[in-house]
C-alpha cells in the first residue's frame, strides 16, 4: 500500500509521530502504521479537517480510555495533530489482527471460509462475546449508534473487537456529542422514518441493533424481519421493521408473515432466548429499557452455551439439549446447504458400506405378463328363448343377404335391358326393403349381441385401465431408473474421492518447498544486516510487500526505487542464507493444517454427493417395497380383469360375425 503524505505529526505530548504504509481507507480517512515497527497500534487520519465538536470529542473519548474498553473496542488511545499543539487530525488507536467482520461468522458460506472449524457453539460464545463488548460500552455510558456488520470484527477464538469507536454517541455533563450516521437494517422501529440521525440516542436503541446480530448468529445469518410476506405489494426489511413484522415471533402470521424458506425456527433455542427475541422485535420495545439488555443476553447465552451437545451424527453439529433431534441435520438435508464443516475428514459415510445396502436391495424384476390372450374360454351358454333366437337371427340374416343380391341382380338387369330409368325400375328394390325391415325389427337375437357388446367394451376399457396401472406401479422402470442413479452418485462420489487422493500425494510430493517457505517467512528483513540496507530502505521494501526472506525477488525489489543491482544481490545473498539454515523435517511432510486445507475444500464437493446416496438407498428400498407391495396387491385384480375380458371376448364371438380386438 502506498505510504502516508503526512511526515510531521505529533502526539498529544508534542512528540513526533512518524506513520508507516496505509492499510485500510474509509469514507472519513485512512488508516495507517506507525514507524518504526509499532505493530500493537494504529493511526486513523482524516480526509478533511475535523469540527472543534469532533475534535472535543476525540479529546473524551482519549481522557475516558481504560482497559476495559480497550480490550473490546478500537478505543482512541491518543490525539494526533498536524503540527505541535495544532488542530486534531486523528488519533492513535489499538491494532486488532486475525479478525473478521461477524457477516463472515453467520453466514454459512463465508463462515466454510473464513472460520472453517466454526461449529453453533461458536456462533453461540460469538454473541455472547458481542453482547459482553456491548456491556461495556454502555457502562461507561456511551452509546454505539451505528449499529451494524460492518463495524464488528471477530477472532478466531469468538472474540468481538467493535471499530470506528469514532462515530460512537458522548455524552460529558449536558453537552452530547451526537453519532450522526446509521444503517436502517439494524435500526429500531422508532427511528426508521428518521432523515437526520443528530438525536439523542439511547442503550434502548442499541439494544434493537444488538438483538438483530445476535438472531443473524444463532440463525445462520437470517435477518429477523426478512420473511415471505403475504401481502400483494413489497415488504422490504426497513418497512418490516417500521411495522414490528417478526417473521420469525408468535405473532407473525398476524402480520402476514412467515419465516423464509430453509430456516429454523425460534425452537432451536431454549424459551429464555426465544422471549428475549419477542421482547425485542415486538412494540413493547418502544418503552424505556423495553428491549432486552446486553447483560440480559449475556446471561441466557452464557447459560445455553453451557447447555449444547453434539450430534451423534455429524461431530461439527452441536445443538440446545432440550431438542430431541439435531436441527442442522434436517436443514442440511432440506435445503442441501452445507452449514458447517467437519475438521477430520471429507466424508461422513463409507461408500462401500451403503453400497452393500443397495446390493442387499433385490431387484423386483421384470413384471410378470398378465394378458387376456392367456386365457382360453368358452363362450357362456345360451338359454332356450335365447338360442331359438339366435339360430331365428342366423336364418334371418341369411335371408337378408339373399334380398339384398336379389335386389341387386334385378336392378342391374332392368337398368341394362332398357338403357333408360324406368318406373318399372322400382320393382327390384322391393327387396331390399324387405332386408331393411326385417335389420329395423330386429329380433332377440340381436338385443343379446347388443348386451354382449356392451359388456365385451366395458371389459375392455377396465382392462386397460388396469394394465396401465399395472405397468406404471408394479413394473420395474423406477427402480432401475433409481438404481442408475445411484450408480451415478457413487461414481462421482469416488471421483471426488480420488481427486482427494491425489491432491494428497501432491501436498507429500511438495512438502520440502511448503516447509521452506513457511521457514523463509519467519525471517524478517530488519534481521537482515547489510550495510547498504539503511532502516529507511527496509521501510522502504515493507511498503512494497517485502517483509521476510520468502518476499525477496530480484524483478521486485529492482522496481523499488532507489534499488539497485548490488542491494539487490546483497538481499538475495542473504535469502540464500536463511535456506541454508533450513532444516527439513521429515516428521512433518504434511501438517494437519495442510490436510485441514484440502478437507475444507473437498468436504463441500463431496456432502451433497452423501446426501444422494443416503437418501438414494432409501428411496430404492422403499420403491422395492412398494413394487412388490403393488404386485401382491393388484395382481388378483388384474387377472381377473383380463379374464373377464377373455370371457366377454368368448360370449361376443359366437353372436358376431366381425372380430374384435382386445
Amino acid at each position: 500500500m502506498s505510504p502516508s503524505p503526512y511526515y510531521n505529526l505529533f502526539d498529544s505530548r508534542g512528540n513526533p509521530v512518524s506513520l508507516g504504509k496505509k492499510v485500510g481507507s474509509g469514507g472519513e480517512g485512512d488508516v495507517y502504521e506507525i514507524a518504526p515497527h509499532r505493530r500493537d497500534v494504529l493511526a486513523k487520519i482524516y480526509h478533511k479537517p475535523l469540527t472543534g465538536e469532533r475534535q472535543e470529542k476525540l479529546r473524551l473519548m482519549v481522557s475516558g480510555c481504560n482497559d476495559e474498553l480497550k480490550e473490546f473496542a478500537a478505543w482512541p488511545l491518543d490525539l494526533l495533530h498536524d503540527s505541535k499543539n495544532g488542530p486534531v487530525c486523528g488519533f492513535v488507536m489499538p491494532r486488532i489482527t486475525d479478525c473478521e467482520p461477524i457477516h463472515r461468522v453467520y453466514g454459512p458460506s463465508h463462515r466454510k471460509a473464513s472460520f472453517p472449524n466454526a461449529d453453533w457453539k461458536f456462533l453461540v460464545r460469538t454473541a455472547k462475546n458481542l453482547a459482553a463488548a456491548f456491556y461495556i460500552i454502555h457502562k461507561y455510558g456511551y452509546i454505539v449508534g451505528d449499529v451494524n456488520e460492518g463495524n464488528i470484527l471477530v477472532t478466531k477464538k469468538a472474540c468481538v473487537r467493535l471499530i470506528d469507536c469514532d462515530s460512537f454517541q458522548v455524552q460529558a455533563r449536558e453537552k452530547i456529542y451526537f453519532c450522526e450516521v446509521g444503517v436502517a437494517q439494524f435500526t429500531p422501529p422508532e427511528l426508521q422514518k428518521s432523515k437526520d440521525f443528530r438525536m439523542l440516542r439511547t442503550q434502548n436503541h442499541d439494544n434493537f441493533g444488538l438483538a438483530i446480530l445476535i438472531f443473524l448468529l444463532l440463525f445462520m445469518g437470517r435477518h429477523p424481519f426478512s420473511g415471505v410476506y403475504k401481502g400483494n405489494d413489497d415488504m422490504p426489511i426497513e418497512r418490516a421493521i417500521a411495522e414490528h413484522r417478526f417473521a420469525f415471533g408468535r405473532g407473525a402470521a398476524l402480520k402476514a408473515m412467515a419465516p423464509p424458506p430453509n430456516s429454523v425456527g425460534l425452537s432451536v433455542v431454549p424459551r429464555e432466548v426465544s422471549s428475549l427475541f419477542e421482547q425485542a422485535f415486538t412494540e413493547s420495545g418502544h418503552q424505556s429499557w423495553g428491549r432486552p439488555s446486553a447483560n440480559d443476553w449475556w446471561n441466557v447465552l452464557d447459560a445455553l452455551e453451557k447447555r449444547l451437545k453434539k450430534c451423534p451424527t455429524e461431530s461439527m453439529h452441536t445443538f440446545y439439549t432440550g431438542l430431541a433431534t439435531c436441527p442442522w441435520c434436517g436443514l442440511e438435508n432440506s435445503s442441501g446447504i452445507l452449514l458447517f464443516l467437519s475438521s477430520d475428514t471429507i466424508s461422513r459415510i463409507d461408500v462401500a458400506s451403503e453400497w452393500q445396502k443397495v446390493l442387499a436391495i433385490k431387484p423386483p424384476g421384470p413384471i410378470p405378463e398378465i394378458s387376456p390372450r392367456k386365457y382360453r374360454c368358452l363362450p357362456a351358454p345360451f338359454s332356450l328363448d335365447i338360442a331359438r333366437a339366435v339360430r331365428l337371427g342366423k336364418v334371418r340374416q341369411a335371408v337378408q343377404i339373399v334380398l339384398l343380391v336379389a335386389s341387386a341382380a334385378i336392378m342391374l338387369v332392368l337398368s341394362a335391358g332398357s338403357g333408360f330409368p324406368h318406373p318399372i325400375d322400382a320393382i327390384g328394390l322391393v327387396p331390399a326393403g324387405i332386408a331393411g325391415l326385417l335389420f329395423v325389427l330386429p329380433g332377440r337375437d340381436m338385443m343379446e349381441k347388443k348386451r354382449r357388446k356392451k359388456e365385451f367394451e366395458d371389459a375392455r376399457y377396465s382392462w386397460r385401465l388396469w394394465e396401465k396401472k399395472w405397468k406404471a406401479e408394479a413394473g420395474d422402470a423406477e427402480f432401475t431408473t433409481q438404481l442408475n442413479a445411484l450408480t451415478g452418485s457413487k461414481r462421482r462420489y469416488e471421483a471426488i474421492e480420488q481427486e482427494y487422493k491425489n491432491a494428497l500425494a501432491a501436498l507429500q510430493h511438495t512438502s520440502r518447498e511448503r516447509q521452506q517457505k513457511k521457514f523463509l517467512e519467519t525471517r524478517f528483513i530488519d534481521t537482515c544486516t547489510s550495510p547498504r540496507l539503511s532502516e529507511n530502505r527496509k521501510a522502504a521494501l515493507r511498503s512494497f510487500g517485502i517483509e521476510t526472506a520468502a518476499d525477496i525477488d530480484p524483478h521486485k525489489i529492482l522496481s523499488i526505487p532507489g534499488f539497485d543491482t548490488a542491494l539487490t544481490n546483497d538481499l538475495v545473498n542473504w535469502r540464500k542464507q536463511q535456506e541454508s539454515r533450513f532444516v527439513f523435517d521429515e516428521e512433518k511432510r504434511v501438517s494437519a493444517s495442510d490436510i485441514q486445507g484440502l478437507i475444507h475444500t473437498f468436504q463441500p464437493k463431496i456432502r451433497p454427493v452423501e446426501r444422494e446416496i443416503l437418501s438414494g438407498v432409501e428411496r430404492l428400498y422403499s420403491i422395492q417395497q412398494k413394487i412388490l407391495k403393488n404386485r401382491a396387491k393388484f395382481q388378483p385384480i388384474v387377472e381377473k380383469s383380463a379374464h373377464e375380458l377373455a370371457q366377454a371376448h368368448a360370449n361376443l364371438s359366437v353372436v358376431t360375425l366381425a372380430g374384435y380386438f382386445f
